[in-house]
């Protein structure tokens, strides 16, 4: 379990350290981590993805049903049950909306690639790949247009924002090439191993060039901790993927998909909510450092979680 454990928090805490010793020493220009980014989430996640969902058997997928639903229960009934909270205890709406996304989006489309294939093996194609769609689908839809809800614009302005955000998600590839993956996997295609190479060569760099540009971001910020940022995080990295643990823990679910959803939950923040403040011209201060101190005590919380659920 200790083997396992290191193998999994080691390439993440080497290749942010890498990434943010670049940063430090300037040693790449200030619009590299976006070009990075760009490769992963255009080309290198999508033919992961891909290749990864049609070399899985048919059964696997069906076999996963209660994984996909406990990984929405959290992503998505976490993400409205605590906009729902942060608002009845007096948030504005952007900041529920926002602190809500920080808590319940996990970085899988960047961490997931390196950290959840050590631990589960090809199993983690399944989950990075539900993971990222919940995200881009719903999860970013959701939160543009109750963002939109706090600017004093017309009702129809809201509802053209929710559809323009849902056009443009659908148009990414790392959204349609897992959901093409899907129909032709259960439709009984298989990708021969002979060709798997046509979307690893590149695919397989997705997780280490992804952790190494988050490094790069992460050693420009400057975050000021709080009570509250430390609240969050712990609400993100231990709260939430405990409270859905314990649901599953008590209806009886099966170790093997307590320990995917669980560990898939605690993977840190995402960058999302950021960007969408960023976009909202919203302050964005809050968000940057519920994503830093989430990734710098990853190795701890997510060690637990994998000790508690008997991670080998």
């Amino acid at each position: 379990m200790l083997t396992t454990l290191l193998l999994a928090i080691l390439p993440i805490v080497v290749t942010l350290g890498l990434g943010a010793l670049a940063g430090w020493r300037q040693e790449f220009s200030a619009n590299t981590s976006d070009s990075l980014i760009q490769l992963v989430m255009t080309y290198a996640l999508p033919l992961s993805l891909f290749g990864g969902i049609l070399t899985l058997k048919r059964t696997v997928i069906l076999q996963n049903i209660a994984v996909a639903i406990w990984l929405a229960v959290g992503m998505l009934g976490g993400l409205l049950i605590l906009i729902v909270v942060q608002f009845l205890r007096g948030k504005p709406l952007a900041v529920a909306t926002l602190t809500a996304l920080s808590i319940a989006s996990p970085s899988v489309p960047f961490m997931g690639t390196s950290v959840l294939l050590i631990v589960f093996g090809k199993i983690s194609i399944l989950l990075v790949a539900l993971g990222g769609l919940y995200m881009n689908l719903i999860q970013v839809p959701i939160s543009v247009f109750l963002l939109t809800l706090v600017n004093r614009e017309a009702t129809v302005t809201r509802w053209v924002a929710l559809r323009d955000t849902l056009v443009t998600a659908s148009k990414q590839p790392v959204v349609w090439a897992p959901i093409l993956a899907f129909i032709l996997n259960l439709n009984g295609f298989k990708l021969p191993l002979r060709w798997l190479p046509v979307a690893t060569e590149l695919g397989q760099a997705a997780g280490g060039v992804a952790l190494f540009a988050l490094g790069l971001i992460l050693a420009t910020q400057r975050v000021k901790i709080t009570r509250s940022i430390l609240k969050n995080v712990v609400l993100k990295s231990l709260g939430l993927p405990c409270l859905v643990w314990l649901g599953m823990y008590l209806l009886g679910v099966p170790l093997v998909t307590q320990q995917l959803v669980v560990i898939t939950l605690a993977i840190p923040t995402a960058a999302i909510p950021t960007m969408l403040a960023v976009q909202q011209k919203l302050p964005a201060d809050d968000y940057v450092a519920i994503q830093l101190v989430s990734t710098l005590l990853a190795p701890l919380t997510m060690g637990l979680l994998m000790l508690g659920l008997q991670v080998a």
